[in-house]
């Protein structure tokens, strides 16, 4: 029976799941017309099962502690345990859509299957289809995922699929291996640094732990020779590109500073967007809209598509708080991952997590929009030559040498005063198909976990934005506002800007 262990960065995002919040990526797409379910089922076996390994895997503990879970082939493997066609009423409406994927979303995946589900749901506005790809992120990253659900679709130029490649033939082209970890020499004083967090947080519930974080040592042992290349490795490359010992020694200087800033974030505040979490969830997405205004917008200010996009989510977030009266803090917390794969990669054949975190502060505490959005760039702008998305990669995958309730208590202060997971993820530039229906639009969202509340997901595709918001219902009842307030906000943007005359 073939069988491969989990990567310690694997095992970290399965470790991380809670009961009340999992680490599921969801991508969901429609189309105009209907998708035939036994040819989708065809597609998804070509095109998914029969390409990437892991998808007819299960996971499988190990006897002995120290080591990681294993994926095993799953000897009952089933597609149709896999896919479920659900019928809306006439005609499917996408109030009734929501509903049935924020319920989705708030369910564990199936541990003795699989860690995939996806839902095809028929008749939808009429005769069309829509999907609901759900992934334990265990799997891969947001990125990754992107790409292989994007493989499903299919244009008139026969949209090219991703390639894939064996790590066990290719391990020399992972560059992303080379080089995760300039700085993680301080992972050994991370134990020390998070056994200081709760004199740091005061008057949270946190404070009253004793928190034990001493890496497992059998753990380190089964891996940390492999790690401890990575991070040789990764050094060598760093020296090599720097111009002299000052380059060096700023590097090191950096990737410490890093460390610190994401092992202990700033701590703005809470709100009303913070609070104990339900197993309840709610989804909201907008309909798609150009996305040449807001490109403009932009580059009325130097500024990015990206910069224009979380101004409007500050702005629309700043807005919400103000409406329930809780506009107390300057700035909200947010996780932005990064993909650490180069652009043009092959996708391994066993996928896996190439990613790191950066903590974005948005500037709620700004009320006009155009210096909002100057505010954001300029603070997006420091984070992209900043070491955080390798660093981060690297602390995360050390969680793993811990223990499962060890990692997810470092999660929960790690993100305490976080609002959630904001991913943005560029899709195709032109239109795409499944199963011969052409795509009307697409989002995907990451997982959460601790008590992380909201999950934000902005896709583009054939030059159209989509935007979506999931919430805790026990938090933030009424996600349908944000998505609203994002709207008024871009559009805001734009008029000010001077694109719109």
């Amino acid at each position: 029976m073939a069988e491969r262990r989990l990567s310690p960065a694997d095992a970290a995002w399965l470790y991380s799941e809670w009961e009340n919040n999992n680490q599921t990526v969801s991508a969901v797409a429609w189309t105009e017309t209907s998708v035939d379910p036994d040819e989708f089922r065809k597609i998804v076996r070509q095109r998914i099962v029969d390409t990437f390994p892991t998808f007819s895997r299960r996971l499988r503990s190990s006897r002995n502690p120290v080591y990681l879970p294993s994926w095993e082939d799953d000897p009952n493997f089933e597609i149709d345990n896999h896919l479920e066609i659900i019928q809306l009423p006439s005609p499917g409406s996408k109030d009734q859509l929501k509903a049935l994927i924020s319920e989705q979303r708030g369910q564990l995946l199936d541990r003795n299957r699989p860690l995939w589900k996806i839902y095809q749901f028929q008749n939808y506005e009429g005769g069309a289809t829509a999907f609901h790809c759900r992934i334990q992120h265990s799997i891969a990253d947001g990125w990754a995922l992107v790409r292989v659900v994007l493989s499903l679709a299919d244009d008139d130029d026969q949209l090219e699929r991703p390639e894939t490649y064996s790590k066990q033939g290719h391990r020399k082209r992972d560059r992303v291996r080379n080089a995760i970890t300039p700085a993680v020499d301080s992972i050994s004083s991370l134990g020390d640094r998070m056994r200081r967090v709760p004199a740091m947080v005061s008057g949270s519930e946190i404070a009253e732990e004793t928190l034990t974080v001493d890496l497992d040592r059998s753990r380190f042992a089964e891996f940390g020779s492999d790690l401890a290349d990575q991070v040789a490795s990764g050094w060598d490359q760093v020296t090599r590109q720097a111009q002299s010992a000052t380059d060096v020694f700023s590097t090191a200087v950096g990737g410490v500073k890093a460390v610190a800033d994401f092992a202990l974030p700033t701590l703005p505040g809470s709100t009303i967007l913070q609070g104990d979490v339900s197993s309840s969830k709610l989804v909201d997405w907008i309909d798609p809209i150009p996305l040449e205004p807001i490109k403009q917008a932009g580059k009325s200010v130097d500024a990015t598509i990206n910069d224009v996009l979380l101004a409007a989510l500050t702005n629309a977030l700043r807005k919400y708080l103000d409406q329930h009266d809780d506009l107390s803090v300057a700035d909200l917390l947010t996780s932005v991952p990064v993909s650490l794969r180069p652009a043009d990669a092959d996708l391994p054949k066993e996928l896996g997590n190439r990613f790191g975190l950066i903590p974005v502060l948005l500037p709620v505490g700004i009320a006009d929009p155009i210096e909002q959005l100057v505010e954001v760039k300029r603070r997006l702008d420091e984070l992209k030559v900043s070491q955080l998305p390798i660093v981060s990669f690297g602390l995360i995958s050390a969680t793993a040498l811990t223990t499962p309730e060890v990692e997810r208590t470092i999660h929960k202060i790690n993100q305490m005063h976080a609002i959630g997971v904001t991913t943005n993820v560029p899709g195709p530039r032109h239109p795409i198909s499944i199963g011969g229906a052409k795509v009307r639009g697409m989002w995907g969202m990451g997982g959460l976990s601790g008590n992380m509340n909201l999950s934000f997901g902005i896709f583009t595709l054939d030059g159209q934005l989509n935007f979506a918001v999931h919430s805790d219902a026990n938090i933030t009842p009424n996600p349908e506002l944000i998505t609203q307030l994002f709207v008024e906000s871009l559009n805001e943007l734009v008029q000010l800007s001077g694109v719109a005359g």
